[in-house]
Formats: structure tokens, sequence, C-alpha cells
């Protein structure tokens, strides 16, 4: 019986319905009506299917796009309906690009693979968590450092073993953001400063909302 119940509850479908159950609760009762409630009900009910489904099934990649644009285009439906149509039109907008994103990467594939640092931690939140904070700390320790550092040096510095701080390096020189000198490592300088981040953004997210549409010109050619 407690093997059950322990296994109920690191069931994260089952975690998905009992917190959106949980959210629609404490909304009803902070006073929203039930038609304000529809489209936040909605986008959490369609990522609560996705989850479910996936479980099961273990669907393709992208396949969560699909099914969450799909929910936050019917929440953008209702509350143009309901409330604001100028808000809900852009919702609709959003929800159809995360569908046709979905379905390009369920027909042809991840555009890009993902770096092995951060790959198969979608189910293991404390693990994610660890190692953003790793890559932050190591990143952080190499702009401060006076020069290129050892990966022993550095583990040194950082009080982290070996293993973690060059599986960490090795993904911070996939991103762009250290470089490999010898058997050194030194921390690439920001080109706008405290800016690069927001201008590195600024240049991505063009790229990235294209990126479905160049998938599928490239594949008609």
């Amino acid at each position: 019986m407690f093997r059950r119940l322990a296994s109920l509850r690191e069931s994260k479908p089952l975690r998905s319905i009992i917190g959106t159950t949980a959210l629609i609760a404490v909304l009803r009762l902070s006073g929203m009506t039930l038609g304000e409630i529809a489209p936040v009900f909605v986008i959490f009910a369609s990522s609560t299917v996705h989850e479910v489904a996936d479980d099961i099934y273990d669907l393709p990649a992208g396949t969560n796009w699909l099914i969450y644009g799909t929910g936050v285009a019917a929440a953008g439906g209702c509350l143009a309906r309901l409330s604001s149509a100028s808000l809900g039109a852009v919702m609709v907008l959003a929800g159809l690009w995360f569908v046709l994103d979905g379905a390009v990467t369920v027909r042809y594939g991840l555009a890009r693979t993902r770096h092995e640092y951060v790959t198969g931690l979608e189910d293991d939140a404390g693990e994610m968590m660890l190692r953003v904070q790793t890559a932050n700390v190591v990143s952080q320790a190499l702009r401060d450092a006076s020069g290129p550092r050892t990966v022993t040096a550095l583990a040194t510095e950082v009080d982290l073993t070996e293993s973690r701080v060059e599986s960490t390096l090795e993904y911070l020189a996939h991103e762009g953001h250290v470089e490999r000198v010898g058997d050194r490592y030194r921390a690439i300088p920001h080109r706008w400063g405290r800016l690069t981040p927001v201008v590195r953004f600024l240049g991505w997210l063009p790229r990235r909302v294209g990126r479905p549409f160049r998938r599928l010109v490239a594949s008609a050619l």
C-alpha cells in the first residue's frame, strides 16, 4: 500500500491534475467567475492532457508545443469572446505559432540537438536546478579570474568535483560563453556589457519565431 502511495506521489501527471484543480479552486474562491477562469483552465488542462498522454505513449518531441499551442489558442478565443478581443487575438496568434512549431518538430524532428548537459532532465527538476546553478557559478568564477584556468584549478576554486566542472565547461563552450585555450578555459568577454543578455535575446527572438517557417520552406525546395 505504501509503495502504491509513493508511486502515486511521484506521478507527474497526477501532480499536474491536483495542481490544476487546486489552482482553479483558489481562483474561484478569490471571486473570479467561471468565465474569467476558463482561459486559465484551458491552458493548464491542455498541459495536463499532454503530460498524461506522454506518460502513457511516450509522445515525440514537439507534441508538447502542439498541445500547449492548441490550449493557448482556445484560451485566447475564450478571452476574446468574454472580455478583451485584442488580447484574445494576440493569444490566438501565439497559440497558432506554437501549434505550427510543434507540428513542424513532430514532422521533421528537433532543429537543434540539445547538449547532453541539459538532456533528459525534464523529470528531474532538482538535478536541472543544480546544473543551472553550477553553470552560473563556473561562468562567474571564470569572469572573475585573472586568466585562463584549468579544470583542476577551477574545481578547487568553486569547491566542486573535476568531472562536474569539466562537463559544465563543455556545455558553456558549446553555448559560446567560454572558450578553451590548450588545457585551460577562459570566459568570452561580453561585447555589450550588462546589456549582452538583452541583445542576445533580441537577436535570438526573430530567428526563433521564423524557424518553423524556414524549415517548411527548406523542406519544400
